[in-house]
């Protein structure tokens, strides 16, 4: 089945289960495909805890404390809810036993309309940690924090503020770009 260019970007809130992995936006990188621009699916959501256990632990512990403070990016397609950016977040939510959490959703399937539509105006509102990045374009709004993608150039903090003041031991070890 081919998706058509006409998507809205909506906030709800989720079940982390219903993801069915992760949306590889390169037609060229293999696996199953979904009818949008021949993109590509792969089934894990999250690799995190075995590259960054620290990270993992310590997201797992603020998210239960205080629930999941930054929506993930997910894409509603006719073949399934697929993540592109949050993977870490999505498996300490399920680590965590939750059963919801906020997402900001390219919806091709209508599934959403009924939730909160992400506009140039409000999309900020929809973080306690604003990211760096953040665009709408013609596939889909698009997000991102630059926690690794930056590491060679100005660090963007944002996407570790729910550590608060800590420096924990393995901050260094996990993330060694960051000064």
């Amino acid at each position: 089945m081919t998706t058509t260019g006409t998507y809205d970007v909506r906030f709800a809130y989720i079940n982390p289960n219903c993801i069915l992995g992760r949306l590889i936006r390169n037609p060229n990188y293999g696996g199953p495909s979904v009818g949008l621009n021949n993109w590509t699916w792969r089934p894990e959501v999250s690799k995190a805890s075995a590259r960054k256990p620290g990270f993992h632990s310590a997201l797992a512990k603020s998210i239960e404390e205080e629930g999941v403070r930054n929506p993930v990016l997910v894409w509603s397609l006719p073949e399934g809810v697929f993540l592109t950016f949050g993977g870490s977040r999505v498996a300490a939510a399920i680590a965590c036993g939750l059963d919801s959490i906020p997402a900001i959703i390219n919806d091709y399937t209508g599934t959403y309309a009924e939730s909160e539509l992400v506009t140039e105006d409000n999309w900020e509102s929809f973080f306690q940690d604003v990211p760096r990045t953040f665009k709408f374009g013609e596939h889909g709004a698009d997000y991102h924090y630059h926690l690794e993608r930056a590491r060679r150039h100005e660090h963007d903090q944002a996407g570790l503020d729910w550590l608060g003041d800590d420096n924990p031991e393995w901050l260094g070890k996990e993330f060694p770009w960051i000064s």
